[in-house]
């Protein structure tokens, strides 16, 4: 059975905080999933596992991270959650 990784991220826009969800084929690092997420190139943490932007205006974290089945991706996915 192929796992699967639903990734919660904490982003920090200006003065503006939310949420966003993606869900992984591959278990990464922190850095990794962000990296991915929102497509940095430089690894430029803000604070430990916070990373800025390409342009250090805004910030992203890894808030949870919880195995899933391709099942349980799929209706994740139809419930329109991510």
């Amino acid at each position: 059975m192929n796992k699967k990784y639903l990734v919660k991220f904490n982003c920090i826009i200006g003065d503006y905080e939310h949420t966003a969800n993606f869900i992984f084929n591959k278990k990464k690092t922190k850095w990794g999933y962000c990296k991915e997420f929102w497509g940095i190139s430089k690894k430029n943490e803000l604070s430990k596992n916070c990373f800025w932007d390409n342009w250090t205006l805004n910030a992203i974290k890894v808030y949870s991270e919880i195995e899933i089945t391709n099942k349980q991706a799929k209706q994740i996915q139809q419930w329109g959650l991510v």
